[in-house]
């Protein structure tokens, strides 16, 4: 993510005036919404995710709201492949990305790399880890080893949060 060019994140609770806000500076900044809401990504949960109603998304562009069917998959990876291209473009354009929703995870991956691996792009070799044996070491032996090799992240993630570590 380049962090020269703005970007407003509303993130909240089901119901709790993330559209209402959204909107309001969609309107004022000139700008676009776009959804990180895992399921108003979907067609036909209108009601239980709170989506803006199509009155409201017709009053500024909406991205990656009603794009599934029900039984489709998407990942946070997904999300956030598709979710940077909307970002660049509405950049490109000179105007504010505006990320709205409260799927946590699909923020995250926009903020921090590190916590979405990109098959196209595998993780780097650890000595002395195999992606074959690195669900047999305990989370305690993965962090020692974290921070030898990165103090710094070692001491930001807790030595028992072994996916993390992973990572």
């Amino acid at each position: 993510m380049n962090w020269k060019n703005p970007l407003i994140i509303i993130l909240g609770a089901t119901g709790s005036g993330k559209t209402k806000l959204s909107l309001e500076l969609a309107q004022k900044f000139n700008s676009e919404i776009i959804s990180a809401d895992s399921m108003q990504l979907y067609k036909g949960l209108d009601i239980i995710t709170a989506k803006a109603t199509p009155q409201e998304q017709k009053l500024v562009p909406h991205h990656l709201i009603d794009i599934l069917h029900p039984h489709e998959c998407y990942t946070v990876l997904d999300f956030r492949n598709k979710a940077l291209e909307i970002i660049n473009d509405l950049h490109m354009k000179n105007k504010i990305p505006i990320v709205v929703g409260g799927t946590n995870y699909y923020i995250e991956s926009l903020l921090w790399k590190i916590l979405v691996e990109d098959p196209g792009n595998p993780r780097i070799s650890v000595p002395g880890i195999s992606p074959n044996n690195e669900h047999e070491l305990s989370s305690e032996e993965l962090h020692k080893r974290l921070q030898q090799l990165d103090p710094n992240m070692a001491k930001r993630l807790h030595p028992n949060n072994k996916r993390k570590i992973l990572r």
